[in-house]
């Protein structure tokens, strides 16, 4: 093989949408050639913006909470340091410390392993789930594309009896079954705490105007509820994060720019009907947009405001 092919593809021929395979190349090249597949995961969850953001909050709340009133760390907010208060100083004793860190991880891992022993759902089932969701998280709506998606059990697998089954709407199913199952993405499964049992599936959706319209000419009969007040504040919300992640999904498969501009032109939709729950029309909710722009002008020159000095 060439020498220079690697150079000739990393330089001219890839494609990317986002920056999976130079951190894959580079990984690589960095560890002779070779790296397994969780060794890889990890590196490209170290490149991930959503995954980084979400770990800093953890790391910010259980683990900083619980170790400052041990007085185990410090935090020092002005440079954003942890710092370690009773440090060994001696060799010995921090490799001691060390071993006992990955036993309790090694521990920890076993523990959560004997607690999912329950046989998996099939990946049919995970198809039909996913296929439901429309391939989005069912609590935020972000798109697969943008961040992993989880089979997440809605009561879950803890809370089984002994035969694994679990009570969902005062029905005893099985903890794998199809009705158990929802789709949530990365962040917000894990913000799901195991003692959470909460539906987050929508069985319906906010549509056009016209909608139901256009449905009947095609000869079907739509079933439609007329949402008022705070239940149709509540859809408004849920569209909105709909269309944010269809806007999203549109960017991250490299679509036409056609594409993406429709997807823009429903979100400034929803806002637009937003604006008439607080009782401001078209015009003026436009009208706002051209006030703040004169005061504090818009985001066209990208300017990224990272504190002062």
């Amino acid at each position: 093989m060439s020498k220079t092919k690697l150079l000739e593809f990393l330089r001219n021929t890839m494609s990317m949408t986002d920056v999976y395979q130079p951190v894959v190349v580079k990984e690589l090249l960095l560890h002779g050639g070779q790296r397994t597949k969780t060794e890889l995961a990890a590196a490209l969850a170290a490149h991930d913006i959503a995954v980084q953001e979400y770990y800093e909050r953890i790391v910010m709340r259980w683990p900083k909470i619980t170790l400052t009133k041990h007085e185990i760390i410090d935090y020092e907010r002005k440079t954003s340091v942890f710092r370690l208060l009773p440090y060994p100083e001696e060799p010995e004793l921090r490799n001691e410390a060390i071993l006992v860190c990955e036993e309790k991880i090694e521990d920890w891992f076993e523990k959560k392993k004997s607690r999912e022993r329950a046989p998996e759902a099939g990946a049919s089932v995970r198809y039909e789930v996913l296929k439901e969701a429309g391939g989005k998280c069912q609590l935020c709506g972000i798109a697969a594309e943008v961040r992993p998606i989880d089979i997440d059990h809605i009561v879950p697998r803890s809370k089984a009896d002994k035969h694994g089954k679990v009570r969902l709407n005062d029905q005893l199913i099985e903890v794998n079954d199809r009705e158990n199952l929802q789709a949530l993405c990365f962040a917000c499964n894990r913000a799901k705490r195991t003692s959470d049992d909460t539906d987050f599936r929508r069985r319906g959706k906010l549509v056009r105007d016209r909608i139901p319209q256009i449905i009947e000419a095609s000869g079907r009969v739509p079933i439609i509820s007329e949402l008022k007040e705070q239940a149709l504040r509540a859809a408004l919300y849920d569209k909105l994060s709909e269309e944010h992640a269809e806007f999203l999904r549109a960017t991250y498969r490299a679509t036409k720019a056609a594409d993406k501009l429709n997807e823009l032109a429903d979100i400034i939709e929803v806002a637009l009907a937003f604006g008439a729950q607080y009782d401001a029309n078209e015009e003026e909710m436009l009208a706002i947009v051209r006030e703040k722009r004169k005061t504090r002008g818009g985001f066209s020159k990208g300017y990224y405001y990272c504190g002062d000095h």
